[in-house]
């Protein structure tokens, strides 16, 4: 079953919105549309319950998946990004207490931990992700919503990698300003999401893809994850949602790719070479339209 609430932009209102791309998987069929107001990508309509996957997890199928690690036979797919973003958030908050936002299993947390100079804490809503989470790592994991969350103005920091693409469109800016609370004022965020514009980009090319080379290059056919991804964000999007609730836009930068080890060779070759080229051409400064993902760095002005 798909959600066919009435299309309205939750960064800049408009109800006005062009068709991009239409995907469907075993759950049902959603559309992508953009905003024609500030260029925001939605899904819409999108499935009922979008992030029924995590939500309904169970810890054998976390086990089965995630057991490799924990038991420390394998690296994390994302252990160079986890890395990187614990690189960054040190160079602009090098101690003090630090929330992660959506934390999952709590595998950032467990970077900054083994980092050092935190008193670190996690909010899941997922139940079963949040008693992993606290049984990994011994530290408060809140099993809620992030507007649940008492504290106001008690953090230095907060983190949310992967987690404002999964928002439904009528909860952001409740969101943003739930981040801003809980903030202290000239507290910092990371927020780490992939890039609209290269995912719109990988669509219309896997569209004119033949069959065989599709199957070579893609790992799976639902481009834009639309099934939980529900807001696609552009570099502009993303930064005029922060400026609107109260933060200073400090930095955007391409962050490394994701290394995934089942990932086709010709995804693997590819994925490489467009973060080279985008490290080149925006890096640290800003974020070309072809580079996989973005991470911003805000800080709460007042």
């Amino acid at each position: 079953m798909s959600d066919t609430t009435p299309f309205i932009c939750p960064v800049c209102a408009s109800q006005r919105s062009v068709a991009i791309a239409q995907e469907t998987s075993p759950r049902g069929t959603v559309g992508i549309r953009r905003c024609t107001g500030c260029g925001l990508y939605l899904t819409h309509p999108r499935l009922s319950e979008p992030q029924g996957e995590y939500q309904h997890t169970t810890r054998e199928a976390w086990q089965k998946k995630y057991g490799a690690i924990v038991r420390g036979e394998r690296l994390h797919d994302r252990h160079q990004n986890y890395l990187e973003e614990v690189a960054i958030i040190r160079q602009y908050v090098p101690a003090g207490r630090l929330l992660d936002v959506g934390c999952n299993a709590g595998w950032l947390l467990g970077y900054l931990q083994k980092a050092g100079g935190y008193a670190l804490e996690g909010v899941e809503p997922a139940p079963v992700l949040a008693e992993i989470a606290r049984e990994r790592l011994g530290i408060p994991i809140h099993q809620c919503y992030l507007h649940e969350l008492a504290g106001d103005g008690a953090y230095d920091a907060l983190t949310a990698t992967d987690v404002i693409e999964h928002l439904e469109a009528e909860h952001l800016n409740a969101f943003i300003d739930d981040m801003a609370r809980l903030l202290k004022v000239g507290g910092f965020v990371f927020i780490k999401t992939p890039n609209a514009r290269f995912t719109h980009l990988k669509s219309r090319i896997s569209r004119a893809m033949p069959a065989p080379l599709r199957r070579v290059m893609l790992r799976a056919q639902d481009v834009w994850d639309a099934k939980e991804h529900t807001l696609h964000w552009t570099a502009d999007t993303l930064a005029r949602a922060f400026r609107q609730h109260g933060f200073d836009v400090v930095r955007l930068l391409v962050p490394k790719m994701v290394e995934t080890d089942n990932s086709p060779l010709g995804a693997k070759l590819a994925r490489r070479a467009i973060y080279t080229a985008a490290q080149a051409l925006g890096g640290g400064q800003r974020i070309p339209d072809f580079a996989q993902d973005i991470l911003i760095v805000a800080r709460r002005s007042g």
